[in-house]
């Protein structure tokens, strides 16, 4: 699974899948996508998308995929790949409440930097 997903990844496939799913985003919300955790501006050259669900692997849906900056992305792995118990609410759910948690620590941050000043 992790070669395919890893070839996948790197095809012109994924490229024009990305590209479309930018343009759905646009279309449905008005608005460029942002980073679902710190809300920091998400492009097509410097943005990841997460996959929800393996399931449909190569045909995803809209919903399938997650707007994340890059650290964010990785923070979201580093939490799924290593607590156990995220792993087993299933992807989907895991993945919501993961962000859910990165989006508390970004306005923490925020909020604590209001106060510097």
């Amino acid at each position: 699974m992790r070669a395919a997903y890893r070839d996948y990844i790197g095809s012109t496939d994924w490229q024009a899948r990305r590209r479309t799913w930018h343009a759905a985003w646009i279309d449905r919300h008005g608005t460029r996508p942002t980073c679902q955790a710190c809300d920091a501006p998400w492009a097509l050259s410097r943005g990841d998308l997460h996959h929800r669900t393996y399931a449909r692997l190569g045909a995803e849906l809209f919903d399938d995929l997650v707007p994340l900056c890059r650290a964010d992305h990785a923070a979201l792995h580093d939490i799924l790949e290593t607590a156990a118990g995220w792993r087993h609410l299933g992807r989907p759910a895991a993945t919501a409440g993961i962000i859910a948690i990165l989006r508390r620590l970004h306005r923490a941050d925020a909020a604590d930097l209001g106060q510097l000043w």
